[in-house]
């Protein structure tokens, strides 16, 4: 049985956490009964009783941790952190670690096979490089340079959504791994590397609109460094990863995306980002593919929380 891990902290990730909980409880088929591990990474950010004890009512373990984060204004740095600590602490096994602003709508194929990770490409092109002459292709040079991985090992693939052919970087919200290949810890120790390095992909100025709210500053310089050393930590190592169904980690926050492949593809595993949230759009559901049981529940949620 896999181990699923998520984030909760205080503030929105709180109605998150406890979304995704439930989800998983009611939805993914098989692994309904998995160990689920909800991380607070920092002290700062404890999440309330209320929500302590509604994950544990769910039947998932709460666990505290005290981080020191490399890049504390690049949210995405505690999940790194976070992660590469599960995976020290777990035997082997499959571990699963997924962003917190998502659900489950059915059963997940977390199978791994020959390969110790399996996730889904990027949504959009973004900070990922085409090859020679693209603008982010120095970047990516001196990324593998910074952790002594040879930038020909790292193949192409199909970004999900633009579907451009770009040096392989894949979607952090939902990664599966082999906890016994070390490719969490792996990333953390490239992260670091880069973090030293003030190594980024984006130059000043640059926002990030994420799940938790919008990014800006040092945070949104940094943005996709993470994945970028998820893939470095996988391929470079010599690790093989298998992309998940395009109903995993379906990125429901691109209109067009949705337009086309929403109502087709059953969902298994939704990414909604901010759709929830003040500016959102809390009925995007309504057109994606889901069971009627999981859209009437999704229903209450959004009246709930009205």
């Amino acid at each position: 049985m896999a181990v699923l891990a998520l984030m909760v902290e205080a503030g929105v990730l709180e109605a998150q956490a406890r979304l995704l909980t439930e989800s998983i409880r009611l939805f993914a088929g098989a692994h309904s009964d998995a160990r689920i591990i909800a991380i607070s990474p920092r002290p700062a950010r404890r999440p309330s009783r209320a929500t302590i004890a509604r994950l544990n009512a769910l039947g998932a373990e709460y666990l505290e941790l005290d981080i020191d984060s490399a890049l504390p204004e690049y949210g995405t740095s505690w999940r790194v952190h976070a992660a590469a600590e599960i995976e020290r602490r777990l035997p082997g096994g499959t571990l699963v670690v997924l962003d917190s602003d998502m659900f489950f709508a059915a059963e997940p194929d977390l199978a791994l096979g020959a390969c110790a990770v399996a996730a889904r490409p990027v949504d959009m092109k973004g900070m990922c490089t085409t090859g020679p002459g693209d603008a982010f292709d120095p970047y990516w040079r001196k990324l593998c340079g910074v952790c002594d991985v040879d930038y020909d090992d790292i193949p192409f693939l199909t970004t999900t959504v633009d579907r451009v052919a770009a040096k392989a970087s894949y979607n952090g919200g939902f990664v599966v791994v082999d906890a016994s290949a070390g490719v969490f810890q792996r990333t953390e120790d490239f992260f670091l590397r880069v973090a030293a390095e003030a190594l980024t992909p984006w130059g000043e100025g640059v926002e990030v609109r994420a799940g938790h709210g919008m990014v800006r500053g040092r945070g949104a310089q940094f943005w996709g460094s993470a994945q970028a050393c998820l893939s470095l930590a996988a391929w470079g190592a010599g690790a093989r990863v298998r992309e998940l169904p395009a109903s995993h980690n379906f990125p429901a926050h691109l209109d067009d995306h949705v337009q086309r492949a929403g109502m087709r593809e059953p969902m298994v595993a939704v990414h909604y980002h901010h759709l929830f949230e003040n500016g959102g759009d809390a009925a995007f559901h309504r057109r994606l593919h889901l069971t009627p049981a999981c859209r009437a529940w999704l229903e209450r949620q959004v009246r709930t929380a009205a």
